[in-house]
């Protein structure tokens, strides 16, 4: 079908279609010419449902619908011309429904809401009651929930056996017991389907389903091997003599082989169970152990030289290259466990089904008592409502089969089992050909290919059932779409080429493998894709930032041009964001900043700890050092240090009089807020206390500050509300959550920051792609271990292991199965995640990584999105790495000496006091006052601070294996890190070079005396860097981090800490002077530490770098 007729066949109104719709095909705008045709076949606008997965979806396909029924509106473009003519057909209609003036009426809405509705209709058949609302924060409910539960544990019931032996299982941890439950509660909507259909919990029942899994991977393993061989002209009885020659010719082998073993037997293994031995001898004979075809054979494997049997098992390999179906089943063969439970795991499991089902219950009845309610009880409230074939469908179910005419489903491929079993009940009554049936269709639309939310329990596998067998009695037709309407053609073909065969060939319903479809390009040539390659995250940012500024610059003369850079999370911006400001790129990161990151959420944290526990000591003192107060370390010492008490009665009388007219406002609005418990709520008081120490005119210049603070106090009342902040973990739990806004999007702000999911169903002329060769999150441990499967038919299927036991070394075979099985699913999914990230490009689209210099090392890690792009990048992307390595520029001659100005910290003036007219929304920002400091030596600055710091990670990565191991060569790449160890720390472009000569300059006068070379010496015994040390001095716990520690030739410990420090040459002495009173009482202090640990010839020491002075304290 082309793809003209495909789009055809999907706006046809008497017809049900699932359409496959690839990124830039122009979906939405099908959706809409859809929703508009059928509005010509209804009586009423509500007999037609449109439901989407967000409220964003639902808002633009609502305004479209509404764009196009506007006689205003004139279409242009082609497809928007048949739309309009459609909108035109049902002018009358629309004027009769007041359509325009009553919008409400167009049922275009999210799953979420319908299910709402659903809920809210039939309260007592969904047993909701009272229509809830939906709980903003639920981490919290589910603590609640865990842990009323576990107090049931000295109870006199069945509940309290099953938790003893949960946490004997778990070694009586009960904290993390808590946590999985919490854990487990909130994805409770998949593993209850599951455990809820098996009454009671029986062992036989939840093992069937094992063993029907494993049944059909054998099956499908046979039909596949039967099927090879017959291609291949080689009879079961010839494979088994080439095995049995084999296991001949390798009996007198001392290494056992693979083949060893099959000299007994005389059929291959059937598809059963019982006969997994002999599917993993089979597997483990003809592939190796990454799961590819063997590549040789040789006498080692009982294949001698010019033997047949070794000759026709070449030939046969050869046959099979290509053959990855296969290999993939046997591959899984192997690695199916027994159908079984092992000792002891099913007692667990049996009580770990029971918790959960009891938890689910708390829950339930929590959300009562508090009157919220989560999307997942909505979901579960909704089908309750609608009831079942079984026990009859309710009143709602039938009112709605009267009322709905035609469903519409946006982003199918994005549907969970619930959502599934949602549509088949409003499709139930729709059986039959006859004429009452006629009127109606369904009508789904997605993409497989762009299924990317597991996480969300999405099971893209439902996408292709539906395809081949319909939604209960209801069959679709199928329509693929190919043209991209959004990419220049070097785009489209360059996916097609590059990320198409990175997707598997074959489908695979239940493991959720998808395969590529090919998209055609609609629009002209003129586009790029550009490929980079650099040696480490700083180059790379650098590099990546250069490239933003540039394409911004060349389209500066466009107004509607804009980028996009595009991460698998928010963590692989590190590098890249600080790299932007420096070459002064603005930028809107959507959803990406962490709010607590923000120093005003960190100070009104600060403010709201005191204002609920006035005693808490860090919070003060954290507060009296920001810039609402600006004390300076001495003060701060003066009033906590050597044990003091800050809340002492003469505490203020401990600090000058400057520093004391600084702090008294403080303890004054610590003291009154405090005074309003009770009167006033946290959020009010807290408020209140950021306006009278002047937050709003020393925090919020900008106006995204301003947004930060109010964002900040939204949360806090939100977590008064729901009884967060008598858990301070949960608050900082919800906090974690949050995100900043960012810039608003302007004419001058023309780049977005977002990660892959969040760029879903969006577009840029522009697109970066950073960071392709970082591996994905290590999977976290769970209390239970499941793993979904779609069948071809019939319902969900979910395998069901508990986690391993404390005193278990190493996982169990089938939770080892659920988690091979789930890297694979996730490994397909990533897949699919660069294929979005790709295909949200128009114009330009740039993909970089970092490799390493070493050949061998050069291959992607597992998991990483460079890995599948590798087979097919792989000459791409290694020829842009020759060309980084190439720009890295030369060392730099040595400099004179760089005398840095002295810092200016910002702090709010002495004796300053706000205006208490002020608000926070409207108050005018004052500036900051700075207060400049006196500062005698150039170490003491900013960009001094920045060379110490590189200096000192140079000195540890040489110290830490020994300067012996460091030839010039890895002397050169050790310094050539040194630029963008200094850019990744803020160095602008014009302090680098400066810096950087400064560093090798002490790294030179180090390495070439003797004093620095025995320093770094990897010969001493117990030599280390940065060595952590704890301990109690005077009664006290001291944590301590040693730069240079080792035992020198005469047995002597010695204790050096490296000083980045420099002066002039007629004032050395009086600057060493100087560091030897600053350090000496630390330097004591660790002295002290290795005498406890019975050390007793200890020397400690200052050792200069940029001096080459060792000065003994």
């Amino acid at each position: 079908m082309s793809d003209q007729a495909a789009r055809q066949l999907a706006v046809e109104p008497g017809r049900s279609v699932i359409v496959q719709a690839p990124a830039g095909s122009g979906k939405t705008s099908l959706l809409v010419e859809r929703y508009l045709a059928l509005l010509a076949t209804v009586d009423e606008p509500e007999a037609i449902l449109a439901i989407t997965f967000t409220r964003k979806a639902a808002a633009e396909m609502r305004e479209r619908v509404l764009q196009f029924l506007d006689p205003a509106f004139v279409a242009e473009k082609p497809h928007e011309k048949a739309a309009k003519a459609r909108a035109e057909a049902v002018e009358a209609k629309v004027q009769a429904w007041g359509l325009r003036e009553n919008p409400q009426r167009l049922m275009i809405r999210t799953i979420d809401s319908f299910n709402q509705f659903l809920a809210r209709a039939m309260p007592v058949a969904s047993q909701l009651g009272p229509m809830p609302s939906p709980a903003e924060h639920t981490q919290a409910l589910y603590r609640e929930a865990a842990r009323r539960i576990l107090a049931r544990l000295n109870d006199e019931e069945a509940l309290s056996e099953d938790l003893a032996r949960l946490l004997k299982w778990r070694d009586h941890r009960t904290q993390d017991i808590e946590a999985l439950l919490m854990s487990l509660l909130g994805q409770r909507e998949q593993w209850l389907r599951a455990i809820g259909r098996i009454e009671p919990v029986e062992q036989a029942a939840f093992e069937a389903t094992l063993h029907d899994l494993v049944s059909e991977q054998l099956r499908r393993a046979s039909t596949a091997l039967q099927q090879a061989l017959a291609q291949a002209g080689m009879s079961e009885q010839a494979l088994l003599a080439v095995l049995s020659e084999a296991a001949a010719c390798a009996a007198d082998l001392a290494k056992p082989t693979p083949f060893a073993d099959w000299s007994d037997y005389r059929r291959l293994p059937a598809p059963n169970p019982a006969e997994l031995d002999g599917w993993r001898m089979l597997g483990f004979a003809l592939l190796t152990n990454g799961g590819t075809w063997r590549a040789s054979l040789n006498k080692n494997y009982g294949f001698p030289p010019k033997s047949e049997h070794k000759a026709a098992m070449e030939a046969l390999l050869e046959q099979w290259t290509g053959n990855e179906e296969l290999a993939d089943l046997l591959h899984q063969a192997r690695e199916l466990p027994v159908p079984e439970f092992g000792p002891g795991e099913w007692p667990v499991l049996a009580a770990l089904i029971r918790v959960l089902k009891q938890a689910a219950a708390e829950l339930d009845l929590l959300f009562a008592e508090r009157g919220k309610s989560d999307f997942a009880a909505l979901g579960d409230a909704a089908q309750r409502g609608l009831g079942n074939e079984e026990d009859g469908y309710s009143d709602l179910a039938l009112y709605l089969d009267q009322r709905i005419d035609h469903i519409l489903v946006d982003e199918y491929q994005d549907t969970n089992w619930g959502q599934f079993h949602l549509l088949e009940k409003l499709v139930a009554g729709w059986a039959g050909e006859g004429e009452q049936q006629s009127h109606r269709s369904l009508f789904l639309v997605g993409d497989p290919m762009q299924s990317i939310y597991r996480f969300r329990e999405a099971e893209v596998g439902l996408f292709m059932r539906t395809r081949d067998q319909g939604i209960g009695a209801q069959t679709l037709e199928s329509a693929q779409l190919t043209r991209n309407f959004r990419s220049r053609a070097e785009i489209v073909e360059w996916v097609n080429e590059r990320i198409g065969p990175a997707f598997p060939s074959i489908e695979n319903m239940a493991a959720g493998a998808v395969r590529y479809a090919p998209s055609e390009p609609a629009r002209e040539p003129g586009g790029r894709v550009e490929v980079l390659a650099e040696i480490d995250r700083v180059q790379e940012a650098e590099a990546l930032a250069a490239r933003i500024r540039d394409t911004l610059e060349a389209n500066q003369g466009k107004d509607d041009f804009k980028a996009a850079v595009i991460v698998r999370a928010r963590s692989h911006l590190s590098e890249l964001l600080p790299a932007l400001a420096r070459h002064g790129v603005r930028y809107r990161a959507v959803k990406l900043d962490p709010l607590l990151q923000r120093p005003v959420a960190q100070d009104l944290l600060s403010i709201t700890r005191l204002v609920i526990d006035p005693a808490h000591p860090s919070a003060r003192l954290a507060l009296l050092r920001s810039p609402l107060c600006g004390l300076s370390l001495k003060a701060l010492h003066a009033l906590a240090g050597d044990g003091k008490d800050p809340l002492d009665d003469d505490a203020l009388d401990r600090l000058s009089p400057e520093d004391r007219e600084r702090a008294e406002p403080v303890y004054a609005g610590i003291e009154a807020a405090y005074g309003l418990r009770g009167r006033r709520s946290v959020r009010d008081r807290v408020e209140g206390l950021f306006l009278r120490l002047g937050g709003p005119q020393i925090l919020c210049a900008r106006p995204t500050e301003q947004r930060d603070a109010q964002r900040f106090l939204d949360v806090l009342a939100q977590a008064e509300d729901e009884g967060l902040l008598n858990d301070w973990n949960a608050f900082l739990a919800l906090l974690d959550e949050q995100t900043t806004e960012g810039d608003p999007p302007d004419d001058e702000v023309r780049l977005e920051v977002l990660t892959m999911h969040g760029a879903k169903g969006l577009e840029w002329d522009a697109v970066f792609l950073p960071g392709l060769d970082r591996p994905p999150r290590g999977a976290s441990q769970e209390l239970l271990y499941w793993l979904p499967i779609t069948p071809e038919s019939g319902e969900e299927q979910v395998l069901l292991a508990p986690l391993r036991s404390a005193e278990q070394a190493s996982n169990t075979a089938l939770i080892q199965f659920i988690n091979n099985q789930r890297k694979q699913r996730e490994a397909y999914e990533q897949q699919r995640l660069l294929y979005v990230a790709a295909t949200r490009a128009k114009e330009f689209l740039c993909l970089s990584a970092v490799l390493d210099p070493d050949k061998q090392a050069q291959k992607p890690a597992a998991g990483s999105l460079l890995a599948s792009l590798w087979p097919n990048c792989e000459g791409e992307f290694l020829r842009a790495f020759s060309e980084a390595l190439e720009r890295i520029p030369e060392l730099g001659p040595d400099s004179d000496d760089v005398v840095f100005p002295a810092p200016r910290r910002q702090r709010v003036q002495s004796g300053w006091r706000p205006s208490f007219e002020a608000t926070l929304d409207w108050t005018p920002a004052l500036p900051v006052r700075e207060r400049s400091v006196e500062i005698e030596f150039s170490w003491q600055n900013t960009q001094a601070r920045r060379i110490g710091t590189v200096l000192h990670r140079i000195l540890e990565d040489i110290g830490r294996v020994g300067l012996e191991r460091f030839d010039e060569v890895r002397l050169a790449r050790l310094e050539s890190r040194i630029p963008g160890l200094l850019q990744a720390m803020g160095t602008g472009r014009a302090e680098l070079q400066a810096s950087v000569e400064v560093i090798e300059q002490a790294l030179d006068r180090t390495l070439s005396s003797e004093t620095g070379r025995w320093i770094l010496s990897g010969e001493h015994p117990e030599h280390a860097c940065e060595l952590a040390l704890s301990g109690l001095i005077d009664g006290k716990l001291v944590n301590a981090v040693i730069d240079r520690t080792f035992v020198d030739a005469q047995g002597v410990r010695w204790i050096i800490d490296y000083k980045s420090g420099h002066a002039e040459d007629e004032r050395i002495e009086e600057f060493l002077q100087h560091e030897a009173e600053e350090y000496r009482d630390q330097l004591s202090v660790y002295r002290r530490l290795f005498e406890q640990m019975g050390e007793t010839d200890v020397r400690i020491a200052l050792y200069l770098p940029r001096l080459d002075r060792l000065e003994e304290l």
